[in-house]
């Protein structure tokens, strides 16, 4: 053997020394190599470095990990918000009613302007049920807040006037309500007219409040509400006018006593409903919607 090729054993063995320099550096490694080595300060330094390459490595791996799961995080918090926005928007779209157009109940005869303040519905119906008005044309009472405007009550503050406690359901299908008076030729009727652009609702509404129905209009339309207490919250029944369909409520029939109509409510057209207590005045309001068109 070449006396030239045989290795110091007090020279440290290097990784470019042999093919096993090609392999990654662990601590193991360097552990062995610093077993072969007989300075301290050099076997010190190379245990320093090995864990300071371990703890680097460890701590690589940590943050790649941590980094996922911030990646992950990110997407389903995005994911999460995302949805929550989709679900609001629907939520908030079918909560929210859409604003109608005002429908009007159609053009009629009207009185003279009565301010509500110097009124009130007693005086008002005895006023109207005394007053002169044009046989078989239905007429509308300008109810207004204050003289210098002349400006009508709103549906609420008629509703108000007239001791309504109408539920808000039916209030949001109402667009316009107002009162109004028929003379027939032999008496004077009150009634109440409103529209609403939504038919079906309407009628849905109605059906609903059926069992106060009585209660929140009677007042209006003269009615004495004392004699007809057992009919409150009574059944309606549906039933023909002049070809016109009604629901209507009537008092319970005895052995001495046939029944008789006492309340009712119907279509004048699509759009106009009419509240009172005889068809007569529907049959009038429906005559005076044709006769516009």
């Amino acid at each position: 053997m070449n006396p030239e090729q045989v290795q110091d054993p007090n020279v440290p063995h290097r990784p470019e020394d042999s093919q096993e320099g090609h392999r990654s550096h662990t601590y193991q490694d360097d552990l062995n190599q610093a077993m072969n080595v007989t300075e301290a300060p050099v076997v010190q330094e190379m245990l320093k470095n090995a864990r300071d390459r371990e703890e680097f490595a460890a701590l690589e791996v940590k943050e790649q990990g941590e980094k996922k799961v911030y990646s992950l995080s990110s997407i389903l918090l995005l994911v999460l918000t995302i949805g929550i926005i989709i679900y609001g928007a629907y939520y908030y779209s079918h909560l929210t009613v859409k604003v109608q157009p005002i429908q009007s109940v159609g053009a009629f005869p009207v009185s003279q302007n009565l301010l509500a303040s110097n009124t009130n519905l007693q005086q008002l119906i005895t006023n109207l049920t005394t007053t002169p008005t044009p046989v078989g044309k239905p007429t509308l009472i300008n109810l207004v807040n204050d003289s210098k405007t002349d400006t009508l009550l709103s549906n609420s503050q008629l509703y108000s006037f007239i001791g309504a406690v109408v539920p808000e359901p039916l209030q949001s299908v109402i667009s316009v309500a107002r009162l109004g008076v028929l003379n027939t030729g032999t008496k004077v009727l009150p009634f109440v007219i409103v529209s609403t652009t939504n038919p079906e609702s309407a009628s849905k509404e109605f059906a609903i409040a059926e069992p106060n129905l009585l209660q929140m209009f009677g007042p209006a339309l003269n009615i004495n509400m004392g004699s007809v207490q057992n009919n409150v919250g009574q059944n309606f029944q549906s039933q023909y006018f002049y070809n016109l369909p009604v629901r209507s409520l009537s008092t319970v029939a005895t052995p001495n006593t046939p029944s008789q109509m006492v309340f009712l409510y119907g279509y004048a057209n699509n759009n106009i409903i009419v509240i009172t207590t005889d068809p007569q005045v529907l049959k009038a309001v429906y005559d005076s919607l044709i006769n516009q068109h």
